[in-house]
């Protein structure tokens, strides 16, 4: 779909304006009036859910500061019908946004990666697991924010439960070091961009675009050039599975690549040299291949 709003650089920092990186995401993602909530979510309340273990609960009080629960997107707040069948059920979108934890008190990057990279994952798995909802989940953590969305299915054991199917989370972003290309994944990332046909079709709108900047670094295609427009490239027809199933395997034969030549740098037998070699020039036409199906 052709952006209809006006680009912003969030790499600008408007001594003028105080807001953070989460509160100009979470404007421009263009919610209106009628869905804001702002219902705090204690500490007390997820911890006495009988769902967590021991692990979790640990998880909640070390690592996470505060949540709110800022929107609620439904038929009542939002005019989009709901989507219903016997495997998915977007009835509701919950937007929540959560405060971690520095533990090192500090602003430095490097120690906020020491703590991003032992507790995004789990604590974004933790509150979609706890949200009977699809979730816009902001993680913010000192000047940076992460966003995390994630495919869910019915428990087919129990169908008044939903299972994760996927989890999809952003790098930390921050406006003192934002690409060109997360610069235009934050200016996509608006209900503008999306489909209103129901509330299944909006989530994976905001999936697919959150696809596209993970695809973008492994490709090095421009977002800029809006790629993934209909009218430009066949790939944006692609299900977000599909999507997903090309980002694992570029990034395996990234990493299987990687691995080929490390081995081929202290390989001291020509013969195996030579085999490697060859190895890594299929390799990399497998990459080429599949980076043509992107750009």
């Amino acid at each position: 779909m052709e952006k209809m709003i006006e680009l912003i650089d969030f790499r600008l920092v408007d001594d003028a304006n105080p807001d953070g990186l989460a509160d100009k995401v979470h404007q421009h993602l263009g919610l209106p009036d009628s869905t804001f909530l702002g219902t705090r979510i204690t500490k007390k309340m997820l911890i006495d859910n009988n769902e967590l273990s021991s692990h979790d609960k640990k998880l909640v009080t070390d690592v996470i500061q505060s949540t709110e629960w800022l929107n609620t997107l439904k038929p009542e707040t939002l005019n989009i019908p709901v989507y219903v069948t016997d495997t998915v059920e977007y009835i509701e979108i919950a937007v929540i946004r959560v405060v971690l934890k520095n533990a090192e008190n500090s602003t430095n990057s490097k120690n906020m990666g020491k703590l991003s990279s032992s507790s995004l994952s789990k604590v974004s798995k933790l509150l979609h697991t706890l949200i009977p909802y699809p979730v816009i989940l902001f993680l913010e953590l000192g000047e940076e924010l992460a966003i995390s969305l994630a495919d869910k299915r019915i428990n087919q054991a129990d169908k008044s439960k939903l299972v994760i199917e996927h989890i999809y989370n952003s790098d930390w972003l921050s406006s003192a070091g934002l690409t060109r290309n997360e610069n235009e994944f934050l200016n996509n990332f608006s209900l503008k961009n999306v489909s209103n046909l129901n509330y299944f079709e909006l989530y994976q709108g905001l999936i697919s675009i959150l696809i596209g900047l993970e695809l973008s670094k492994v490709s090095g295609y421009d977002l800029s050039k809006n790629c993934l427009s209909k009218n430009r490239s066949s790939f944006s027809d692609k299900s977000n599975e599909d999507k997903t199933a090309l980002l694992k395997e570029l990034r395996g034969l990234e990493a299987e690549l990687g691995s080929i030549r490390n081995k081929i740098k202290t390989e001291t037998q020509m013969n195996t040299k030579m085999r490697l070699n060859v190895d890594a020039k299929n390799i990399k036409q497998a990459i080429a291949a599949i980076k043509n199906q992107i750009a």
